[in-house]
Parts: structure tokens; sequence; C-alpha cells
């Protein structure tokens, strides 16, 4: 029976936030540095969290700080409360925004975190009404002779003005679920048509480690690479997020090398007058932390997809 008398906690949200730091970055010293505070003043506080809640939280294991039962459940409630907490603020600070803030996207995000950003800015700023203009990446390679444009989110730095990483993903090699790969014969790559960073990694990586390969499948659109590598014409190299039940990924176990990550920038052109884009950039540059929601684990991800991450 429950004791109707029974003082409810009131979590500390400092303490919370360092407790999420601890457990995403697995050691206080990593911890302190994330919320800029020394070891020992985040030892003393989850100390402090521990007390107050009435569970341990942490099971040593080394140098790294384990969760226990009860962190684990901890964690989840604390990563709602800290998200809830930061929205109100947000919406309380900046509800009066309003007008048009236009946004530039390249395809290779349009599927992605775009939704994701747009369901955060129409969340938040109600107000604000949003021109999206979709296209491919080398179509803003320059933001500043692009007055249109007030926010660009692309996987291409744009050269010049403020820019944030709102997620880091792994770079795939992806073929058709029942492709069958040939490592004797020259690899068919499927790309799309130049100008195209991706198709510049793949070149450039498969000729450093001295593998032959040939165009298989030349496309315009983002869309017509899909469909080209889902037809088993050959494979392509994209982020983890492309990933479907007609696709699987091909990896080091197949003698593909590894790719660099693929990184979601937010740009801001610094040429534009439009106020709300210099609010908006600033708010989101606040909300990120450096263990960040945004960020998938590559390390996670390959082991989703059969890789070994080690290798």
């Amino acid at each position: 029976m429950i004791n109707a008398n029974r003082p409810i906690l009131n979590l500390d949200l400092d303490l919370l936030r360092t407790f999420v730091a601890v457990a995403d970055l697995n050691t206080f010293a990593a911890a302190a540095a994330a919320v800029c505070r020394t070891q020992s003043a985040v030892s003393q506080q989850m100390q402090r969290l521990e007390q107050l809640v009435g569970k341990e939280l942490f099971a040593r294991h080394g140098r790294n700080k384990l969760l226990t039962e009860h962190g684990i459940q901890l964690l989840g409630y604390a990563r709602k409360i800290l998200r809830f907490n930061d929205e109100a603020c947000s919406f309380v600070m900046f509800n009066d925004l309003q007008g048009v803030l236009a946004l530039g996207a390249s395809d290779e995000c349009s599927d992605t975190i775009l939704p994701f950003l747009l369901n955060r800015i129409s969340a938040t700023w109600p107000k604000v009404a949003l021109d999206v203009r979709v296209k491919r990446s080398p179509c803003f390679t320059d933001l500043r002779a692009d007055e249109q444009t007030d926010l660009l989110l692309t996987t291409v730095h744009p050269g010049q003005g403020d820019c944030l990483t709102l997620r880091t993903s792994p770079t795939l090699w992806f073929c058709s679920a029942d492709y069958v790969f040939q490592k004797e014969e020259p690899v068919p790559l499927v790309l799309l048509e130049e100008p195209s960073p991706y198709r510049e990694m793949m070149v450039e990586h498969l000729n450093e480690v001295g593998i032959a390969w040939r165009i298989s499948y030349v496309a315009s659109t983002l869309s017509a690479v899909k469909a080209a590598v889902k037809a088993g014409l050959g494979i392509t190299a994209r982020p983890v997020e492309m990933m479907g039940p007609e696709l699987r990924v091909l990896g080091f176990s197949d003698g593909l090398p590894v790719l660099p990550e693929t990184q979601y920038l937010l740009s801001r052109n610094a040429d534009s007058q439009n106020a709300l884009a210099e609010a908006i950039f600033r708010a989101v540059e606040n909300d990120l932390n450096p263990w960040n929601i945004y960020s998938i684990s590559a390390e996670a991800t390959l082991a989703s997809v059969g890789e070994d991450p080690d290798v």
C-alpha cells in the first residue's frame, strides 16, 4: 500500500545533467570536462544523487563507471526530465519569435535529420514559418552567394560562416540484400553525377588500398542511387541512415576500406539579414552537448549490422 504521507523527492537538474554525462562518457574525468566541473565536484554530485534517491547508481569497473540496474532506470527518466525542462525554457524564452526562416537542406539530410530539426524548430518557435529547400550538397558550396538561404543543413562544410555539428554517423558500403559481391573483380560503383563528395570519398579510399573499381551506374539524384543499389546494379557508400530491409552492409571482411564518418552540419549564412536565423542558430548551439542525443555510436551501429568495430 502506498504511503500518502511519504514526501516526494525533488530531483536536482544539475545533478541529473552530470549523471547523464557520467552515464554516457563512462568516467568522472570525461564527464567533468563535459560539464565544466572538477572531477572531485562530479564525484561529490553523484554521491549526493545516490543519497537523494537512496540507491547505488554506479558500479566500478576499472576506471569506468557502469550503471547499476537502478542507475539504468533513472537514466531514462533523467533524459526525459532534462529534455522537457530544456524545451520548456526554450519555449518561454523564444515563443514570441515570428517571421519566415529559409532553411536549405542537402538531399542526404532530407529523410534523416531534417525531420527531427523541423520538429524541434516548430515545437519551440511555433510562430516561425519555414521555407525549406532541398538540393544536392554541391548546390550549397557557396552559402554567401545564396542570399535566400538563412540556415543550411548539409553533410559538407560550406567553407565559411558559423557551423555546428548536430550529429555524426558511420559511413558504410551498401549493396542489395541478395547481392553477390565478387572480391576478385573490380568493385562496381553506383555513383551520383559529379560533383559529389561521396563519389570522391569512394574512389579515393579504394585507390588508397589498391582496390580496382569500375563505374556501374551514374545517377542524377540520391533516390536514383538507392534504386540502382536495391536493383543489384552495384554498391555505394552512404551514411548508416540509408540502411533498410532491401539493403545489406559490406565491410572490412569483404575487403573494402573503412570510410570517414559523416557529419550532419548546421551552418548560418553570415550575410543573411534575418534576425531569426541568428536567434535559432544560437539556441540550437546552446542545446548541444558533447553527449547529445543526435550522435550515433559507430561501434553500436556496426555491431547491429554484423561488423566488428575493432577490425
